[in-house]
C-alpha cells in the first residue's frame, strides 16, 4: 500500500530524501523541484508494521531506478549488513547513514538518519507498484539490527522535539481513466490536516508493533461465537503496509463460512479460489452483487471495561483486482486473508479513516475521513471482560527450567562414575562366574 512518496536528490555534495505529504497516483502534488544536476525519484512504502528506512541500493527487474551511494559525499558506511523479514517478503541490505529531509511535511527538518541500501530481496518489490523502498514508522524495538538502528521518526522526535505522534489518512482506491489509484496523506506531529480529531481511541498494548486488542468480530448481524482471545493469538496489530484484513486461521474460516452462508440466498456459490484469495470474480459495472454481501464489524478495546466498533462495508473488503481488464465488467478479490501470526488490521480496515498514532499517550485514535470508502465508527459500549481477550503465551516457569538444567548437569557429571562402577562389577563379579570349569584353549596354528 503506497502511502508516502520520497524523492531522492543526488547532488555533488549530499543526498536528500524528500517526502510529499499528499500522494496522488504515486506522485508528489505539487511537484517537488531541485536545482541539482542529478536527481532521482523514489517511491517509498510508509509502513507502520516495521521500523527501518530502506531504499533500493542495487538494480532489480522491477525497478527503474535505485540509490547510488557514490553520488553522495555525506553517505557514511556503517559496515554492517542487515536483513528484515516481513510476513510475505524480505530484503537484505547494507547499513549506512545519510541526510534525510522532508520539506513538504510541516514539523520536519533535515536529519542525519540510519538507512539500509537493499541489495537482495525476496518478493519485496511488487509488480507495477512503482516503489523502491520502505519507511518504517513502528517503534524502535523492531528496528534491525536491534540496538543499532535509530528509526527516522524516533530521531526526529528526539532531535527536533517534534510531538511523538503522526497521522495517516487513507482514501482507498479510486478509478481514473479506467485505472484504480490509491490516495493518502501523512501528517507528522500534532497536525492532523483536514482530519477531525479522534473520536475514539484504543490502547497500544506493547511498544513494538502497534499492538491493539480485538474483542469481537461480527459478520452482518452475527457475532462470531469464539473466545475473544482467539482474535489476539498471538497478537493483533495495525499495519498500514499490509493491504488486507488478516485473521487467525480459526477466525478466518468462521468469517468465510458466515459470508458464504449469508450471500447464498442471493448469489450462486462462488469458487473456492475466490475465498482463498487466489482468484478474482467479475461482475457487471453496476455492482449490484455488492448488496448480497454483509458488513463486517471489528470490535476494539477502548479501555479495560468498554469497546467500540469499526464497521466495514463490502466496498472495503472487496478489493479491485490488479491487472484485470474487461470491457463491461469490474473484477474483485477478497480482501481478507488467513494469518499464522495473529490479526493484522491492514488497509482494508484503515481506508476511510484518519488514524492517529499517539505515542505520547500510548493510544491510537480514529475518526471518519472525508475520503475513501464509507466506514462507520460505533459508539463506546460496555464490555466487562476485556482482559480475557489478552493472549498470554504458554511459558515454562523459570524455576522449572533451572531444575531441568541442574538435573542435566548432575547426570552428565555422574556418567563417568556410573560407567566405572559397571566396569568393576563386570570384571570382579560377573565375568569370573561364567563357565568357571572350562579352561581357555590355545589354538596351535601349525596343526591347521
Amino acid at each position: 500500500m503506497i502511502l508516502g512518496v520520497h524523492q531522492l536528490l543526488m547532488s555533488h555534495s549530499a543526498v536528500f530524501i524528500l517526502l510529499c505529504s499528499t500522494i496522488h497516483n504515486m506522485a508528489c502534488h505539487p511537484p517537488l523541484t531541485t536545482s541539482s544536476s542529478m536527481s532521482s525519484e523514489f517511491n517509498v512504502l510508509v509502513d507502520t508494521g516495521s521500523s527501518n528506512l530502506a531504499i533500493a541500493g542495487a538494480p532489480h527487474k522491477e525497478l527503474d531506478t535505485f540509490y547510488v551511494r557514490q553520488n553522495s559525499s555525506t553517505y557514511v558506511d556503517l559496515g554492517r549488513d542487515v536483513k528484515v523479514i516481513y510476513t510475505q517478503s524480505s530484503w537484505t541490505g547494507h547499513l549506512g547513514r545519510d541526510l534525510a529531509q522532508f520539506p513538504s511535511l510541516p514539523g520536519t527538518v533535515p536529519l542525519v538518519t540510519d538507512m539500509a541500501l537493499i541489495t537482495m530481496s525476496d518478493n519485496f518489490y511488487v509488480n507495477n507498484s512503482h516503489w523502491q523502498g520502505i519507511l518504517g514508522l513502528a517503534f524502535s524495538a523492531l528496528a534491525q539490527p536491534q540496538g543499532v538502528v535509530v528509526p527516522w521518526f524516533d530521531g526526529l522526535v528526539t532531535r527536533n522535539h517534534t510531538a511523538n505522534t503522526f497521522s495517516l489518512e487513507l482514501c482507498g482506491p479510486s478509478m481514473e481513466e479506467g485505472v484504480y489509484h490509491h490516495f493518502g496523506r501523512l501528517f507528522i506531529g500534532s497536525d492532523v490536516g483536514a482530519c477531525s480529531l479522534p473520536v475514539v481511541t484504543t490502547p497500544i498494548r506493547r511498544s513494538w508493533f502497534y499492538e491493539v486488542l480485538v474483542v469481537a468480530v461480527g459478520v452482518g448481524e452475527t457475532l462470531l461465537s469464539l473466545p475473544c482471545v482467539k482474535y489476539n493469538t498471538d497478537k493483533s496489530i495495525i499495519d498500514s503496509g499490509t493491504s488486507n484484513l488478516q485473521l487467525p486461521s480459526e477466525v478466518f474460516k468462521m468469517v468465510v463460512s458466515e459470508l458464504q452462508s449469508q450471500i447464498s440466498e442471493s448469489l450462486a456459490p462462488l469458487p473456492k479460489e475466490f475465498w482463498s484469495g487466489s482468484e478474482e470474480i467479475c461482475w457487471s459495472q453496476d455492482h449490484k452483487e455488492w448488496d448480497a454481501f454483509p458488513n463486517i464489524t471489528v470490535h476494539l478495546a477502548y479501555n479495560n471495561n468498554s469497546a467500540f466498533t469499526i464497521t466495514l462495508q463490502p466496498q472495503s473488503y472487496l478489493r479491485p483486482a490488479p491487472d484485470v481488464i474487461t470491457g463491461t465488467k469490474d473484477c474483485w478479490m477478497l480482501g481478507i486473508d488467513e494469518s499464522q501470526t495473529g490479526t493484522v488490521l491492514g488497509a482494508v480496515v484503515l481506508e476511510g479513516l484518519c488514524v492517529t498514532f499517539d505515542r505520547d499517550r500510548n493510544v491510537i485514535g480514529f475518526s471518519e475521513s472525508r475520503c475513501g470508502p464509507a466506514i462507520t465508527l460505533g459508539e463506546i459500549y460496555n464490555f466487562s471482560d476485556v482482559l480475557s481477550c489478552v493472549y498470554v503465551p504458554s511459558v515454562v516457569d523459570e524455576l522449572t527450567v533451572a531444575s531441568y538444567v541442574m538435573i542435566g548437569i548432575v547426570v552428565l557429571l555422574s556418567l563417568p562414575l556410573v560407567l566405572a562402577a559397571l566396569r568393576w562389577t563386570w570384571k570382579s563379579l560377573i565375568k569370573p562366574r561364567i563357565n568357571p570349569e572350562l579352561p581357555f584353549l590355545t589354538l596351535d596354528e601349525t596343526n591347521t
